[in-house]
């Protein structure tokens, strides 16, 4: 009976050391497949970063080179846009002091006496470019489109009025018409009337009735001035 009570006890014996190892072995086995996952993990982060940094490294090194590269452009592109601004300030202050002929006959068919009627058979418009075009160096050409632009102008318009009244008061009349042509002052000048009573046409006979008259209008520009914008 003793004996077989020593069996069983080295029998249970056994069993709780096969237990035990296989136990030790487990949490080993299982300690080491969480280092390699830990480790796999770890790796991975480390690459990365490693590939982060560089690409840090790339953008940064392409950042300096861009910025020494602006450093030569940016006076250059800043002369170029002051340059392109005061040309287009210039060319926007030429063409509304100079070309634009729209005010000269916008007055021509606003404005007229009160107590008469009259009609231009002729209207002409010239430049004067002696001397009043810039100086500079260019083709004959570009110098001569440049003082044909810049040159005084001049008006010169001839045409019949109908009077049916006073010849001093259709004078003064006509100089508070010329007065009133913002166009044509800007352009060319405030405009001279001159009539030519001597050739007056009466038809019937009625000088009380009607009278038609020639009459020449003149204006000229003397100076070119402008503002600085």
């Amino acid at each position: 009976m003793f004996e077989l009570n020593l069996i069983k006890d080295k029998a249970k014996a056994r069993q709780r050391r096969r237990v035990i190892f296989l136990s030790i072995v487990s949490i080993l086995f299982l300690a080491g497949l969480l280092s390699i996952f830990v480790g796999s993990l770890f790796w991975r982060e480390t690459t990365e970063l490693k590939k982060t940094n560089e690409q840090i490294a790339g953008v940064d090194n392409s950042l300096k080179t861009m910025k020494a590269d602006l450093d030569v452009r940016e006076p250059a592109a800043r002369k170029r846009r002051n340059a392109l601004i005061e040309a287009w300030r210039e060319d926007v202050a030429v063409r509304q002091d100079r070309p634009y002929f729209s005010p000269i006959i916008r007055d021509i068919v606003s404005y007229h006496p009160a107590s008469a009627r009259f009609w231009y058979n002729q209207i002409s418009i010239s430049t004067n470019v002696e001397g009043g075009g810039p100086r500079g160096t260019g083709t004959d050409s570009e110098l001569a489109a440049a003082k044909s632009l810049m040159g005084t102008r001049g008006l010169e318009a001839s045409g019949y009025i109908q009077i049916e009244g006073s010849d001093i008061l259709t004078e003064s009349e006509l100089r508070t018409v010329a007065k009133q042509m913002d166009g044509m002052l800007k352009l060319v000048g405030e405009p001279k009337y001159t009539l030519d009573v001597s050739s007056e046409i009466i038809p019937g006979g009625d000088s009380e009735a009607s009278r038609y008259v020639p009459f020449t209008m003149r204006a000229a520009q003397t100076q070119f001035t402008r503002e600085a914008p």
